[in-house]
């Protein structure tokens, strides 16, 4: 349907945004022979190719290797081509309609200084299909846009975060403004394994109350804000075990409010992470405990971060 939506659109002059929120060739990188994902050392999280300059980068920390096409861990040579990130997309889209003029917008093609501009006025004035990630979701306004089209948008809500659903719908939902802006009529497509799915029923309704009722239910059920206060903590160490221990021993000292944890989370140069998530309904209470914590914190090699009302939970 989308493909055949890119046709029309492109034999009447029209102009089409692809919005795919991962960038690079392929999400991951997987090994065909022992199933070996091969991940940072730094962060220990899954690195992503990319195939403009032959290589694997990291997300998170932004390291980039060098990739010679050979499993570290067996040395086979065959590796899984599945999944897709804009440049992959970029190529896809290309050779379905090769007289299309495309412009790829992306963490890695505004790297330059102005490049983000430069990209945006060479698709107003030349383009046919700006593919991208959520940057081209929001503030554009071009009237000759009539097709925008959401690929893996159930890639969102999935994320391990209070907030994914959240974040998922305000980007559907300011990607979906993106078309029809001017006189010409807009049209927007969504790929989705999830259509029942409540962010999505409120994105193609265009109804935040509804997506608001429910959301909020479920942010009560969970205990999470804005019906509490919360604060994280960080325990990172070269030892996991150590880290642990210390993040045991702080969740003991941690009295008089809900603690989840300690869990193991991703890296951060080389160093293992734990962290622990504290609730509570009183915010200056909460306060009070963090501070007694910071000022009795056994003074260890384990280094200890704490973020007071994370928007975001560390993965």
């Amino acid at each position: 349907s989308l493909l055949d939506a890119i046709a029309r659109r492109l034999e009447k002059k029209e102009q089409v945004i692809l919005l795919l929120n991962r960038r690079g060739y392929l999400p991951v990188v997987k090994c065909q022979a022992c199933n070996e994902v091969i991940t940072c050392p730094d962060c220990g999280i899954a690195l992503s190719y990319h195939r403009s300059n032959d290589s694997l980068m990291c997300h998170c920390c932004g390291t980039v290797y060098a990739f010679d096409h050979t499993c570290p861990h067996c040395g086979s040579k065959h590796f899984f081509d599945h999944g897709m990130g804009t440049e992959k997309l970029e190529q896809r889209i290309q050779s379905l309609f090769p007289q299309a003029r495309i412009v790829r917008m992306d963490a890695d093609s505004t790297r330059k200084k102005n490049a983000h501009a430069r990209l945006l006025e060479q698709f107003e004035n030349e383009g046919d299909i700006l593919i991208g990630t959520q940057m081209v979701a929001k503030g554009l306004d071009f009237p000759n846009v009539t097709l925008v089209g959401i690929l893996q948008a159930d890639a969102g809500l999935v994320r391990s975060d209070y907030r994914a659903s959240e974040i998922a719908y305000e980007m559907l939902e300011q990607a979906s403004g993106r078309a029809g802006r001017a006189e010409k009529e807009g049209e927007v497509l969504i790929q989705t394994f999830d259509q029942d799915h409540y962010v999505m029923k409120s994105v193609q309704n265009h109804d935040y109350k509804s997506f608001f009722v429910r959301e909020m239910q479920y942010r009560h059920l969970g205990s999470y804000p804005p019906y509490v206060y919360m604060a994280t903590i960080v325990f990172s160490h070269d030892d996991l075990e150590k880290a642990e221990r210390v993040a045991r021993q702080a969740k003991e000292r941690l009295d008089g409010v809900r603690v989840l944890g300690p869990i193991e989370i991703s890296m951060r140069m080389k160093k293992k992470r734990v962290r622990l998530l504290v609730k509570d309904k009183s915010q200056p209470h909460l306060e009070t405990v963090m501070w007694d914590l910071v000022h009795h914190f056994d003074r260890s090699n384990v280094k200890m971060e704490i973020n007071m009302h994370p928007l975001m939970l560390e993965e």
